[in-house]
């Protein structure tokens, strides 16, 4: 398994820009959204992974237009996305996911929000089939839960 830690990074694209099938940790990065609108993430985690992409505090922003980007698309069918307390910005899309043209994905992918805010943190409007996490299951998404034996220095 890959494991990725980035901390305070910036980040910028337009679609896609984040994928692969690493666990990884983006801690308060900032993610700039470009152009036309796209997607921020197409993860492929393996099926047995706890864990794919997690962003923690992180600011979602761009140049985009309003309502054209969507924080994730299921690049494999066991996507696994989570954005925690992160401020997104209006170029997030309401539905805020994206099945990839494939319903099945929808009983597979994972992709979850907890005390998202900003005005393109809109939870009742996302895909039905997303998860707004509650405390319980937010205390999971912590770096040293995620990593386990390796913590990354800041």
């Amino acid at each position: 398994m890959g494991r990725q830690y980035y901390y305070n990074c910036y980040i910028e694209g337009t679609v896609d820009f984040i994928f692969g099938w690493s666990t990884a940790v983006f801690d308060s990065c900032k993610i700039f959204c470009k152009r036309d609108g796209g997607y921020i993430t197409a993860a492929s985690t393996e099926k047995d992974s706890k864990y794919g992409f997690v962003f923690i505090n992180c600011n979602i922003t761009g140049n985009a237009p309003d309502s054209s980007f969507y924080l994730g698309r299921p690049w494999k069918p066991y996507s696994n996305v989570v954005f925690l307390r992160c401020r997104l910005s209006s170029i997030i899309k309401p539905e805020g996911w994206n099945n990839w043209g494939n319903p099945d994905n929808e009983k597979t992918a994972h992709y979850a929000e907890y005390k998202n805010t900003g005005s393109g943190y809109q939870p009742g409007k996302r895909v039905g089939w997303s998860h707004q996490l509650t405390d319980k299951e937010a205390e999971e998404y912590t770096v040293e839960k995620i990593f386990g034996d390796w913590v990354p220095e800041k």
